[in-house]
């Protein structure tokens, strides 16, 4: 019986996987990748126009996830709370989080494809569209925070820039040194206190 294409594109994706990890975007063969699935070149394409088209099959699941999750980020979001400060939202922002880190670790290798494979790729800068992505919302809400009075003090842009981008590179270095799921979830708790507390602070001077 003739194998199934959802099996034929299985093995295509097991295979360009293991060798985008291991040789990068860049220096990755699609000759190796057919070869080890057991295919030849040509039959592959009839799944997979080109080399790009793999690496995306990859990671594009693991980067839609990721947008939804900075999203939250967004001034929207916090204007559906009736208090965007108060322990409520603060405990479904922790939740948004460790629901993050397990959807991470159970396709961690999309992750570490994402963070340090993707040179060359159309996702090369998924990391700095992130953080972008990122700052823009914490801009808008943290302006519109101040405007609500909230917050008694308003960040300049250059400020929120350096806290927005420093929060997403900590993901980056989790995922990068492959930090164990256990140990990740207390560094991600840890990091988000960090952040949270310590922008609160400057947006709140003592009298």
């Amino acid at each position: 019986m003739a194998e199934s294409s959802s099996e034929t594109k299985r093995k295509i994706l097991e295979s360009a996987k293991k060798e985008f990890l291991e040789k990068g975007f860049v220096n990755a063969s699609l000759r190796r990748i057919a070869a080890n699935a057991g295919l030849t070149t040509g039959a592959m394409y009839r799944h997979f126009k080109d080399k790009d088209a793999l690496f995306c099959a990859l990671v594009d699941n693991a980067i839609e996830v990721t947008t939804k999750v900075v999203m939250n980020a967004d001034v929207m979001t916090h204007m559906k709370d009736c208090n965007p400060m108060g322990k409520e939202h603060e405990d479904k922002e922790n939740q948004i989080l460790r629901d993050f880190i397990d959807y991470v670790y159970s396709d961690f290798d999309a992750f570490i494809l994402l963070v340090s494979k993707a040179s060359g790729s159309t996702h090369e800068h998924f990391v700095e569209e992130i953080s972008d992505l990122y700052t823009k919302n914490c801009m808008k809400t943290l302006n519109w925070l101040y405007e609500e009075k909230f917050v008694k003090k308003q960040l300049d842009e250059l400020t929120i820039h350096v806290i927005a981008s420093s929060f997403i590179n900590a993901f980056r270095e989790m995922i990068t040194h492959k930090v164990p799921k256990y140990e990740a979830l207390n560094f991600v708790a840890n990091i988000r206190d960090f952040f949270h507390n310590g922008t609160m602070s400057i947006m709140n001077p003592a009298d």
